[in-house]
């Protein structure tokens, strides 16, 4: 929390240099954190058995190599090797062709290895997105930020898509340049022309992943709904960029869309089978009859678990351990957002004008995210509970409030002890799912490859 604008503050207390002079490239442990998250991306990426990421060998690999192959949209025949990839659009993949065709000659293990290692580097890029967010989340508070920032670059989940050839990568970089330019670099621009950049930015970031699309719509909606305070529906302005964000956004993805539309009869086709619900109830029905609740339920606490690490990814053994001292830490971090929310209504704090874009939107973007993954757990694909993974789009909308409760909870001590330690819990959990990656999960996958063979 700040009580000043970040470029106003000439502050020189323990919390680091003047804020009018400090900028985050130029801060040692910034890089240091950066390049402990480089090197354990890349080291996940040998952890993890080529192809064994999650729908990297079914998906993921066979979608770049049909384009490279076709230069032609993935068609609706399983039949086909590499057809059946209807589901997600091409603009991730498309940027990967040029890899594959520079490393085809050498085999499909080889590429399918150049493909993963585009992945920490696309990471890297949001990363220095998000850096800037928080530290205008942070309110310029150096301590503040370097525990945001790097509870953000380990958070063990992320090397899991930074380790694979995922489309979750480009969506995950597509969504903090949104977020940038939303929040930091067009704040206070109500041109047209920011408009249409904004509304082409929502576009690109659809034709990643179609999971953008809620969280792209709901974080231009919140602001320029901030932007032209509360009479904004009198406002013709708020009307005119809101139809220049449209028309961008649909100039650039609608077309996708309205093929799936034509070929499937749905936006983003999704395979049958998989719904908690009986296909003959509608979802009110579920809902009335019972079967909503548990789903519910199970999708809370799974999306709570797995937005950590895949639970799989831990061994049994130490689930009573490892999740119970993040409970431990989720529930320390909301006592210290009580007493901040406390300290505010007191006048103590107070958040900065240019601080509160950047810490509330990046919260509304996860909360979408939540939102639109509890309601695919109940409504379409039950196995979404486990969908962690799917959350780390606006990551920072997690650790911002984690890490500034935490911050708040322990503001008197002098000592940067409990900080260390839980950055280092972090780091031990990575070390942890490797372990277990490597002595449980990769035998059992390679044993079963063998049996497939023979």
């Amino acid at each position: 929390m700040s009580q000043q604008d970040c470029g106003n503050s000439t502050d020189t207390s323990a919390s680091g240099p003047a804020h009018d002079k400090y900028h985050p490239l130029k801060d040692r442990l910034v890089w240091l954190i950066l390049l402990v998250y480089l090197a354990l991306s890349i080291s996940y990426s040998y952890v993890m058995l080529l192809g064994q990421a999650p729908d990297e060998s079914d998906r993921h690999f066979p979608y770049v190599r049909w384009l490279a192959h076709t230069w032609a949209l993935p068609i609706d025949d399983p039949a086909v090797t590499g057809g059946n990839l209807e589901l997600h659009p091409p603009l991730y993949y498309l940027l990967l062709t040029p890899f594959y065709l520079a490393s085809e000659q050498f085999g499909d293990i080889t590429a399918m290895r150049v493909l993963r290692w585009t992945s920490p580097f696309l990471v890297l890029a949001a990363l220095l997105l998000w850096m800037q967010i928080i530290w205008r989340a942070c309110g310029c508070d150096r301590q503040s930020f370097l525990l945001i920032l790097a509870l953000t670059a380990w958070w063990p989940n992320l090397f899991v898509d930074a380790g694979a050839i995922t489309n979750d990568v480009g969506a995950i970089l597509a969504s903090a340049v949104l977020l940038y330019l939303v929040a930091i670099t067009y704040w206070h621009d109500r041109t047209v022309k920011i408009a249409l950049l904004l509304g082409t930015v929502a576009g690109l970031g659809a034709l990643m992943k179609a999971s953008t699309m809620p969280t792209s719509f709901t974080i231009i909606g919140v602001a320029l709904i901030w932007q032209h305070g509360k009479r904004f529906y009198r406002d013709g302005d708020f009307w005119m960029r809101g139809l220049a964000i449209t028309a961008a956004f649909l100039a650039v993805c609608g077309w996708w869309y309205v093929r799936n539309y034509e070929m499937y009869g749905a936006f983003t086709p999704f395979p049958q089978g998989y719904r908690g619900i009986p296909y003959a109830l509608s979802d009110w029905e579920g809902v009335m009859y019972g079967y909503a609740g548990p789903l519910l339920l199970r999708g809370i606490n799974g999306l709570w678990a797995s937005v950590f690490a895949g639970m799989v990814w831990f061994p049994d053994s130490s689930h009573i351990v490892i999740y119970n001292a993040l409970r431990l830490l989720c529930a320390l971090s909301l006592i210290g957002l009580i007493v901040a929310v406390l300290r505010w209504r007191r006048g103590e704090l107070a958040i900065a004008a240019d601080q509160a874009p950047a810490l509330l939107l990046s919260c509304v973007g996860f909360a979408t995210l939540w939102l639109s993954a509890l309601w695919m757990s109940v409504f379409v694909h039950m196995a979404w509970y486990q969908g962690g993974r799917y959350l780390l789009l606006y990551l920072p909308g997690l650790v911002l409030p984690l890490g500034l409760g935490l911050r708040e909870l322990f503001r008197r001590m002098k000592t940067a002890m409990p900080y260390l330690v839980i950055l280092c819990w972090f780091i031990f959990l990575s070390f942890v799912a490797w372990y277990h990656i490597w002595t449980y999960h990769n035998p059992i996958v390679r044993a079963a490859i063998e049996a497939s063979q023979k």
